[in-house]
């Protein structure tokens, strides 16, 4: 029975680690996978920061500022959202800012199909997908998290605030006067 004190099992490679020496020794995988719905794989990458692109020549600003004027007026996005933080969602550079939502997804979703894929007043980065992108940058108001890709694609379109839609869709349309867009954000 003494052996059993002495005993030492050969092991090729020993992967208890403690604390921090656990998280450094680890092999480093970005592209993980876990089990996804119907137990297929599911991809689980980095985080995304990226942003969305928004150019407007030297309106750029104040076309932003305007659309989140809209966002907040109409009940859209929280009051509480800080410009930059908006700005941010829109620079074209790396941000961890987010911006959460307040309206209904099937808003969000034709908003977003009108300013990306139709009328192509904001630009993807490279390799992203317009529900990537909404993920990323916005979140659900009721748990405060994402709404999931699944779930953005498997929108209807809101009858109801078509023409709100066309609104804030015309204050990104970088052709249209500014002095316009400021005569129709005060007739409401």
């Amino acid at each position: 029975m003494a052996w059993i004190l002495n005993y030492q099992p050969q092991i090729k490679e020993q992967h208890i680690h403690v604390g921090k020496q656990a998280i450094e020794d680890e092999p480093k995988n970005e592209n993980k996978t876990t089990k996804g719905k119907g137990g297929r794989p599911k991809k689980v990458g980095k985080a995304n920061n990226k942003a969305f692109v928004y150019y407007a020549g030297d309106e750029t600003n104040r076309r932003l500022q305007l659309f989140y004027n809209g966002l907040i007026g109409m009940g859209w996005i929280r009051d509480d959202t800080q410009l930059k933080d908006f700005l941010s969602v829109f620079s074209g550079k790396d941000t961890d800012s987010q911006v959460v939502w307040t309206g209904d997804i099937n808003t969000l979703t034709a908003l977003f199909k009108e300013l990306v894929n139709v009328k192509g007043y904001l630009k993807l980065p490279q390799g992203e997908s317009i529900w990537v992108m909404v993920n990323a940058r916005f979140r659900d108001k009721a748990v405060n998290k994402e709404f999931g890709n699944e779930r953005l694609g498997a929108t209807r379109l809101p009858v109801d605030n078509k023409e709100l839609i066309e609104k804030l869709v015309r204050i990104m349309n970088p052709n249209f006067p500014i002095e316009q867009l400021k005569e129709m954000m005060q007739s409401q």
